[in-house]
Parts: structure tokens; C-alpha cells; sequence
């Protein structure tokens, strides 16, 4: 197994000799979106960042410097620290940066996100540029794994278990709170519909508190073998 190779550690003329034997790039996507009372701000990125690496680690392949803003519901307006851009801007200016690596030889660019709002996936997939792959991390089959949920909705069960499991020190376990409305009514908040807040939500869709270290220790595994798989997959997919 390989360490990290990361984009931001090499010179210019290093980068140059990288692109005469491999020319893809792993990109982690994050938002700076609250994450209830007891996740913070950077969840999102943090989860990203990690599992980046182990392709990374594996296939040698250079992980970019993370891109730390998405697009986030305008519900989360209320919760001081959040924010967002317009999905079209993201978009734009994701367009703008792989057009300049492709000009210097970069073909297949695999850009990882932890974050599954449907505008912020729009951006990612609508850039434009050729060979652009997205994996959404919480897209996994969660069968077997979880107890009050069966799938992933919001600093719930799923995300502050893998919090619990990769960055305990990051997580304030007295601080979690169940809050759920019902998924019709969230559908609209969604689909950014609805911009006012979510009466009495503390910031979560789900149940935290059925988390545990175990079960993010599960998905993890899970979220690493697939993006392996995905990225094996899109390399072989792009030299035919």
C-alpha cells in the first residue's frame, strides 16, 4: 500500500513527472453546514478528506486540496456558521478549476463528496468538463447495519456513528437530540421549496443517539470499498 500522495506537497515539475505515469486526480468536496448541536461544522469535509485517501493510498492516484464549500439547505440560514453557494456558482467554478488542470494533462478527475444535498450533486455532475466522475460517500447499502433508521438522513444514526468511529474527540455525546419530521414534509426543505426554519429542530433529520462506534466502524468499511471499487471501476471505464 502507497501513502497519500497529495496535489498541494509537490512542485510544479513534480506534478509534471506525476502526469507522465498517471493522470487522474481525486478531489474531496466539503460544506461548512451545521451538523446539529453535537457534530461540527466541518463533518462533512472531515468524512470526505478520509475516505479520499484510501484510493489514494491504494492506486496512487493524487488527492487535490479539498474544496470546503457546497451547496446547503437555505433552512440551515438560522444556525450561525453554516453557508452555502448557489449550486450553478459551484458548478462554475468547479468548471473553471478542472478545465486548467485538463489543459496540463489531467483526464479523469473523481471527485468525492460526503454531502448528498441534490443541488450540491447537480453541481458536481453538470461541470461540463469530460471525465469527471462523482460518488456520493452515504450512497451504500446500510443493510444490516443500523436499528432506528434504514437510511441516511441527517446528523443521524449513519453520520454520527462514522463521527464516533473516525473522530470521537470530535463529538459531543451529551449534546445529541433525536428530532425527525416526516419525510413527506422534509422532502420540501429538500428540494429547497421550503427556505424558512425547521420548527424546533436542533439541526438533525433522524436518530443520533442509536449511534455507536461499531456501526461507524461498519460503514466506513463499506464507504472504503466501494470508492476502491468506483474508482478501479471509472479508470477502466475511461481507457476503453
Amino acid at each position: 500500500m502507497l501513502r497519500t500522495m497529495y496535489l498541494s506537497e509537490l512542485t510544479w515539475e513534480e506534478v509534471r513527472i506525476y502526469l507522465e505515469q498517471n493522470e487522474s486526480l481525486i478531489v474531496p468536496l466539503g460544506v461548512c453546514e451545521q451538523h446539529s448541536k453535537h457534530l461540527p461544522l466541518a463533518t462533512d469535509t472531515l468524512v470526505a478528506e478520509h475516505i479520499a485517501n484510501y484510493p489514494s493510498q491504494e492506486t496512487g492516484v493524487l488527492v487535490a486540496p479539498t474544496f470546503n464549500y457546497g451547496v446547503g439547505l437555505p433552512c440551515d440560514r438560522v444556525f450561525p456558521g453554516s453557508t452555502t453557494v448557489g449550486w450553478e456558482d459551484l458548478r462554475n467554478l468547479l468548471a473553471t478549476i478542472l478545465d486548467w488542470w485538463k489543459s496540463q494533462g489531467f483526464k479523469s478527475f473523481f471527485l468525492i463528496t460526503a454531502h448528498g444535498d441534490p443541488f450540491h450533486l447537480k453541481a458536481l455532475r453538470e461541470t461540463g468538463c469530460g471525465g469527471v466522475f462523482v460518488l456520493d460517500l452515504y450512497d451504500i447499502d446500510l443493510t444490516g447495519i443500523l436499528e432506528r433508521q434504514e437510511t441516511v438522513k441527517h446528523v443521524c444514526e449513519v453520520e454520527t456513528s462514522v463521527m464516533l468511529y473516525l473522530f470521537p474527540d470530535k463529538v459531543r455525546i451529551e449534546k445529541i437530540e433525536d428530532f425527525e419530521i416526516p419525510e413527506e414534509q422534509m422532502k420540501a426543505y429538500l428540494t429547497h421549496e421550503c427556505t424558512n426554519a425547521i420548527p424546533g429542530s436542533p439541526g438533525c433529520q433522524g436518530y443520533p443517539s442509536a449511534a455507536s462506534k461499531e456501526k461507524g466502524q461498519a460503514i466506513v468499511r463499506r464507504m472504503k470499498q466501494r470508492s476502491l471499487a468506483w474508482i478501479r471501476s471509472c479508470l477502466k471505464a475511461h481507457e476503453t
